[in-house]
């Protein structure tokens, strides 16, 4: 069974239309070099990624949800890796987060996969792009 991380991050006040423009470099850096992002996963044993933005009232939190066959794995091969992609998200987490190393604190409770669920590498946008 896959394990999973959710990561809350903190978004500097007046930050949150610059994360969107960073995510949309980061979208057009994926679909521009789709093999480079297949070798990432690879290495990194993920499955899936999913990026949120919650609204809170004390501030807007950018949440990642990451799917992997090791977070181990996960954690090694991105720390040694010196792809263009992770300089990208570098630059961003240090530009629009409060604290790029805060993790939070999840308990989780229930994931569950279907074994049927496709093989293939499919990148989504789901907001429209900010510019």
């Amino acid at each position: 069974m896959s394990e999973i991380f959710i990561r809350k991050q903190e978004i500097k006040d007046g930050k949150t239309d610059e994360l969107r423009e960073w995510i949309d470099d980061l979208y057009s850096e994926a679909e521009a070099d789709e093999q480079g992002v297949k070798e990432i996963w690879a290495e990194e044993s993920l499955h899936t990624i999913s990026l949120f933005i919650e609204h809170a009232a004390d501030a807007n939190y950018f949440v990642w949800y990451l799917e992997a066959d090791s977070m181990e794995q996960l954690i090694e091969a991105r720390e040694a890796s010196t792809h263009p992609l992770h300089e990208v998200e570098d630059a961003m987490m240090g530009d629009v987060l409060v604290n790029p190393a805060e993790a939070g604190e999840f308990e989780p409770l229930l994931h569950g996969v279907s074994e049927d669920r496709p093989d293939e590498l499919t990148i989504q946008q789901l907001s429209a792009p900010s510019r």
